[in-house]
């Protein structure tokens, strides 16, 4: 028994390793062509940056590979007819299907450690070995944030003449909290204070709630203080350009993700775009498996040789773009609340092993 399952092993992560690469070549170079194309960058700067999105690529690739590596692996078998011998060996379906759980459950942690852990890292380091990274490769007018918000509890951004620190922005209300602006003088001394318990866009202005404003800093005499509960802001950012926040969160490995979403929950603010971007590192990984037993229902009918490569490549391409339209639909129903987190991103799954469970229950006999 030790030997066929080396065998279906083998063939199996050949196929996996094979879908990765041409998977993989074939994003690159649609990737590379785009970023070459581009006239504000260099060719050694779009080198880097395909480089640190290569973890991001491949979270992507691998439950296709999944897919991919379990139909393939097994029409492979079917066609010299050691699927059957397999089978008439006493090597019971149940545990085929036990082998392709095992060996998609190594890609299955693989993948969570690249989208909790080493797909953030690279990202944060993106800044250090690319000059103004974030105006080049998102086209974003503004600069980006400057800290984490994990040791200061704030996200700081710089502008022109003015710092702003704030808890967090929310882009559906397109509101700012807690801020605190610092107001910079034309030789860059600090002459002005606003703290605000929020800012929010209205009418294509900016009006702060509840201001405190100190005023004459950068003066010899005392500072001037004001309060108004309502105050139009001098903020030369749009909503839009305030979105690119969502650079610095994904940068966040899960833990710190994590305890960035307790401080915003907190403070009361609507923390759903956030935990899907949390549930998502999950979700993207179960998924590896969950494609990986799917293809792996024909070892039910192993004598039938109408399985060809056509068909298979057909399948790969209906579940790869019905996985990604349906689920990408979802995950932007729930970062913008109109559906809840768990379920814009365990709903695929959920869907998936649903469909599983009935198959193999009408199979169960052949199973044994």
């Amino acid at each position: 028994m030790g030997i066929l399952r080396k065998l279906i092993l083998k063939e199996w992560f050949k196929f996996f390793a094979g879908s990765v690469i041409a998977l993989f070549l074939l994003v690159s170079v649609a990737n590379l062509i785009s970023g070459f194309l581009r006239g504000n960058v260099t060719a050694t700067e779009v080198m880097i940056n395909h480089f640190i999105e290569i973890p991001g690529y491949l979270n992507k690739i691998f439950p296709v590979s999944c897919l991919m590596a379990s139909l393939f692996s097994i029409n492979k078998l079917k066609t010299r007819s050691e699927l059957t011998a397999i089978f008439a060996a006493g090597y019971s379906r149940k545990n085929y299907i036990i082998d392709l759980i095992f060996a998609s459950l190594i890609v299955t942690i693989v993948q969570f450690m690249m989208t909790s852990y080493i797909s953030p890292f690279f990202k944060s380091q993106r800044e250090n070995l690319i000059s103004e990274s974030t105006h080049k490769f998102s086209n974003l007018k503004s600069q980006g944030l400057r800290s984490s918000t994990i040791g200061s509890g704030k996200m700081w951004y710089r502008s022109d003449d003015y710092f702003i620190a704030f808890t967090n922005y929310n882009q559906i209300k397109k509101e700012l909290y807690n801020v605190t602006l610092y107001k910079l003088s034309a030789d860059s001394y600090l002459e002005e204070i606003q703290a605000m318990q929020k800012v929010y866009w209205e009418k294509g202005i900016w009006i702060g709630k509840n201001v405190i404003k100190l005023d004459g800093l950068n003066l010899k005499s005392f500072p001037k203080a004001e309060e108004n509960k309502e105050n139009i802001i001098n903020l030369y950012e749009t909503p839009e350009e305030l979105r690119q926040i969502e650079a610095d969160i994904t940068i966040l490995n899960i833990v710190k993700l994590w305890k960035y979403i307790e401080q915003l929950k907190t403070s009361g603010i609507n923390i759903n775009e956030y935990m899907v971007l949390f549930y998502d590192k999950f979700a993207n990984s179960i998924i590896c498996i969950i494609f990986a037993i799917l293809a792996s229902v024909s070892v039910f009918n192993p004598n039938r040789r109408s399985s060809s490569f056509g068909k298979n490549i057909a399948a790969v391409f209906f579940f790869t773009i019905l996985y990604w339209l349906v689920y990408s639909y979802l995950i932007e129903l729930g970062n913008n609340s109109k559906v809840p987190p768990i379920a814009a991103t365990f709903t695929v799954p959920i869907a998936f092993t649903i469909i599983l469970i009935v198959i193999f229950s009408r199979n169960r006999k052949l199973a044994k």
